[in-house]
């Protein structure tokens, strides 16, 4: 008796899953992620992101990356970098900000329709090279976050609309 409580909790709970891996577009299965336009002066970051993106992509499985015949397309561009001062204490410069202003456009081309552009997208992190006031130490480490951010911020605006 013991036994088949047992084996009927077993069966009843592997069967409630969660997935917090939904889509709000089924039909797609490809991507193809177009090299990013760069409109600033800070050489290497189209290459930067676009590759970066299609490891995100990759890892996170819910798109195949391919380079032709695609479901869908990701384009980009980058329209302003800045590294600028952020704050200053009693010894000199403390903090870094850098922002960065994209261009961002998924399209389903399937359905040939504009699932998400935002013509305006900044984001931004701070760095300070003690460490002491950020989790950044470096430029380079702020701008992995801020791709990071932006992958983040293409799935919450495409895949998973709630």
């Amino acid at each position: 008796m013991k036994f088949l409580l047992v084996f009927f909790a077993l069966i009843i709970l592997s069967g409630c899953t969660y997935s917090v891996h939904s889509s709000a577009y089924p039909h797609l299965k490809t991507i193809l992620i177009e090299e990013f336009k760069n409109s600033t002066v800070q050489y290497g970051l189209e290459e930067e992101f676009s590759n970066k993106l299609t490891d995100y992509f990759n890892a996170d499985g819910r798109l195949k990356v391919v380079n032709i015949n695609s479901d869908s397309i990701l384009s980009g561009e980058i329209l302003d970098y800045e590294n600028k001062i952020f704050s200053y204490d009693e010894n000199g410069i403390e903090e870094y900000k850098v922002s960065i202003l994209f261009k961002i456009t998924f399209s389903d081309l399937k359905r040939n329709e504009v699932i998400w552009q935002k013509d305006n997208l900044v984001l931004n992190e701070t760095w300070s090279a003690s460490g002491e006031f950020t989790e950044f130490k470096s430029e380079e480490e702020t701008q992995q976050q801020i791709i990071q951010d932006l992958f983040d911020q293409i799935l919450k605006n495409s895949l998973e609309q709630w």
